[in-house]
């Protein structure tokens, strides 16, 4: 992911990030990480303050940092709110809490089949929801926001953590990568849209061009001398450039468009270059493209 650099003169930022078992800290931290922060998941309660000695020292850029933590530490439970005060005296802090409603969590224990930490101490899961809550109830007191993911999916509760601390960096984009292919060679997977451009004049069949590819521009003029190749772009473009925002909003990362030939060098090949340069020039935001060609190489 591209990123601006932070100024080594700001501070440094630290989330922790902690909650009910089963509320999202995972996710939160994998987005966290796509937003290019250094996560630590249960560090040692007891390293806490030697880490972060290290995290003022460190020349990494940008200087955003992430640990989390749950009830499942019991140092933690017993001094966090001590060293929230240290902390917060030291480097720029947020402190992140995740809350869910007892039912909906023990439904995702249901459908997960993981084991509840607080079931250590025996009882059902709703009762040892209840005391994972309690365990916790200083700490959310304490927070500095905190969200509540009871109707939330993962790619919802991905974007609000890119909301709140997105910051100076350029954030999350969608790589959206063309690739040409020859059906005969058998077809792109994965991909998320896949266009037969088969039905064009063909290129192979004139013998000053079957041996050159589609990125050449003889062959590309050739291609596009058929008025339906051209029509037949724009209406790829217009689709995904309704397409692309609206996937980039569902929080994806990545976005393959195939475009298939019979031998993947020739039409296809000009087909995807073109949709490539017209797509850069239409500047979605957040939207990157690059394009490779899988077949153009094979036999020759």
């Amino acid at each position: 992911m591209t990123t601006q650099m932070a100024d080594i003169h700001d501070p440094p930022l630290l989330v922790i990030v902690t909650g009910l078992s089963g509320a999202g800290k995972s996710t939160a931290i994998k987005a966290l990480e796509d937003l290019s922060f250094y996560c630590i998941d249960n560090l040692p309660f007891a390293m806490v303050e030697t880490a972060v000695d290290h995290l003022l020292q460190s020349k990494w850029t940008p200087r955003r940092y992430a640990f989390g933590w749950d009830a499942r530490d019991k140092d933690f439970l017993a001094g966090f709110l001590a060293l929230q005060a240290r902390l917060k005296a030291r480097i720029k802090l947020d402190v992140l809490f995740l809350t869910c409603a007892p039912n909906q969590l023990a439904e995702r224990y249901s459908t997960t089949r993981r084991k509840h930490p607080m079931l250590d101490t025996g009882g059902q899961l709703i009762a040892a929801i209840k005391r994972e809550h309690h365990a916790l109830q200083d700490i959310e007191q304490a927070a500095d926001v905190s969200f509540d993911t009871t109707s939330w999916s993962v790619h919802f509760l991905a974007r609000k953590i890119e909301e709140r601390y997105s910051g100076k960096l350029v954030g999350r984009q969608l790589h959206v990568n063309i690739t040409s292919f020859g059906f005969k060679n058998g077809l792109l997977k994965p991909a998320d849209t896949v266009f037969d451009v088969r039905f064009l004049r063909n290129p192979f069949f004139d013998p000053l061009l079957k041996d050159r590819t589609g990125l050449e521009s003889a062959v590309a003029n050739y291609v596009f001398e058929d008025p339906n190749a051209k029509v037949f772009l724009d209406k790829i473009i217009d689709l995904h450039h309704f397409l692309l925002p609206e996937y980039y909003k569902e929080g994806k990362h990545y976005f393959r468009i195939g475009i298939g030939c019979t031998g993947g060098k020739h039409r296809s090949v000009a087909l995807a270059e073109r949709l490539a340069l017209d797509l850069t020039h239409l500047n979605i935001p957040q939207i990157a493209i690059s394009v490779n060609h899988r077949d153009i190489d094979v036999g020759m």
